[in-house]
């Protein structure tokens, strides 16, 4: 594939991912003007569930697809749908958003893998959501309800998926072929528990600390630039080291910044960046480590792990999550030191 065109792929994923999260931002923030916090948790209850947890049935059902691009088109179709039917029902709109989003972060994710450097791409793919959420959200907030003109962003990203459809992959590339090289991994059960629960505590990390800093929105902004520039490095990073590595130090830095940065927004914003970069890894490690198909892999890292992350939200248990973090970074840690040892040869 050419420079050229994967990075015209790339960047109409990445654009993508941030139209859809915007949307859905700005459609939560600003559609139920007349209703209460409290009011708008159900709404949020059913997009979460939809957006997040329903990415693991999409992800099943796209493997059996031979043209996973078809969903991220559908993707595409369903936000401009969002739009539309906020003049008929709000309620409606935030469940097709729900699911443009489910669509969007699987088939957005499983095409970034498999393009060429897919380690780096993932990290630009997931990178722009965060970004979208957080313009979409305060738009809401301050502007009210979701204009008709951003049904045009959709509109433009679809034809843009026409004109690129000939040179979409077709088929995933079989588990042999482009498997990245991890030293020390085996396919276990265990590794791959390790991992999602780091994901999962990464995740509610991330929830725990906006919470925190809601009523500064300068805090909020800065915050979001630093956890997609977080992603965009975890991609660069993965080219360097390997993701076991990767992800456990990364995690276990992080959790030290989060909390010697309470009070000190440059050392929280560090700590949001290193916490985000843990997801790209993630996602190829599970990828290509475990034999993972890309669709899943997408799901899990940016789908199963958000949802189940954000159930610690209403315990605000923000000590017991960074502990757990920090345990299970160790944990990686050591996982490592057995086979290493296993691996040298014989005095």
């Amino acid at each position: 594939m050419k420079p050229a065109l994967r990075t015209a792929m790339l960047a109409l994923l990445a654009t993508s991912h941030g139209v859809n999260d915007f949307l859905a931002g700005w459609l939560l923030g600003g559609e139920f003007p007349a209703a209460s916090a409290w009011d708008r948790i159900p709404w949020l209850v059913v997009y979460a569930a939809l957006a997040f947890a329903g990415q693991l049935p999409v992800a099943w059902l796209m493997e059996r697809s031979t043209r996973q691009d078809r969903w991220f088109a559908g993707s595409l179709a369903l936000m401009a749908l969002a739009v539309a039917a906020r003049l008929i029902s709000p309620g409606l709109a935030v469940v097709i958003s729900g699911v443009a989003s489910a669509f969007c972060h699987v088939s957005g994710g499983a095409l970034a893998l498999q393009l060429p450097r897919g380690e780096g791409a993932i990290g630009w793919f997931s990178a722009p959501g965060i970004l979208g959420l957080t313009v979409g959200g305060w738009l809401g907030h301050t502007h009210g309800n979701l204009a008709a003109w951003a049904a045009i962003g959709p509109v433009m990203l679809l034809a843009g998926w026409a004109v690129l459809r000939p040179h979409w992959p077709r088929t995933e590339q079989g588990m042999g072929e482009g498997r990245m090289a991890a030293p020390g991994v085996d396919a276990h059960d265990g590794l791959m528990l390790l991992i999602l629960l780091a994901l999962t505590l990464r995740s509610a990390l991330w929830d725990l600390v906006q919470v925190t800093q809601l009523n500064d929105p300068s805090v909020v902004l800065a915050l979001a630039f630093s956890a997609a520039f977080g992603k965009v490095l975890g991609g660069w990073m993965i080219t360097r080291w390997p993701p076991v590595r990767q992800v456990s130090l990364t995690l276990l830095i992080s959790c030290l910044l989060l909390e010697l940065g309470r009070g000190h927004w440059i050392g929280l914003c560090m700590g949001v960046a290193l916490l985000q970069s843990t997801v790209p890894a993630s996602i190829v490690l599970l990828h290509r480590s475990f034999g993972t198909s890309a669709a899943r892999a997408s799901a899990y890292g940016l789908g199963l792990t958000v949802a189940l992350g954000g159930l610690v939200m209403p315990m605000r248990a923000s000590y017991l999550a960074l502990l757990m973090a920090v345990a299970v970074s160790a944990l990686l840690l050591l996982w490592r030191a057995p086979r290493r040892d296993r691996l040298l040869p014989a005095a």
